[in-house]
């Protein structure tokens, strides 16, 4: 969430004016305004003198911000780090739940074991890695166990 003091109220320099600039002549060469529009827009945009006047002038275009802080140069005051990535976790626990699940029938060790493997190929650092060989691996047991007792 941006403070309700960042961002529109910075002064904007020639670089933000110039990244403006482009993007309305991006935009017209898209097609989404006219020739006239694109005029205006260039004239608000050269004389723009905040980020809100800018935002204003992009009004309805596709526009991303460059070079604006988030918040202002206070030493001590740092951005909040990116939170980690997380990985799904569902095969493995999955393909662990049907392994055990062989022991009363040996129809869930098959699943398991493909829901295992399918678990470690799509991505070999995942957060259940250990879940998906545990399941892979109840599934061999239980399948060829059960395999060997209906063979014989």
């Amino acid at each position: 969430m941006e403070p309700q003091w960042a961002g529109g109220h910075f002064l904007v320099g020639d670089a933000e004016r110039e990244h403006a600039v482009e993007a309305l002549k991006q935009s017209f060469q898209a097609g989404r305004i006219t020739a006239d529009e694109l005029s205006d827009r260039i004239g608000h945009a050269l004389s723009a003198r905040t980020a809100a006047d800018l935002d204003r002038t992009m009004t309805g275009l596709p526009w991303a911000r460059t070079g604006t802080p988030v918040h202002p140069n206070i030493p001590g005051y740092g951005s909040y780090p990116a939170p980690p990535v997380r990985q799904q976790r569902e095969l493995g626990i999955i393909a662990l739940v049907l392994g055990v699940c062989g022991v009363l029938c040996g129809l869930t060790a098959i699943p398991a074991v493909v829901l295992g493997v399918v678990a470690l190929t799509m991505n070999t650092e995942r957060e259940d890695k250990g879940f998906a060989i545990a399941g892979a691996a109840l599934g061999i047991i239980w399948t060829v166990g059960f395999g060997w007792w209906l063979l014989s």
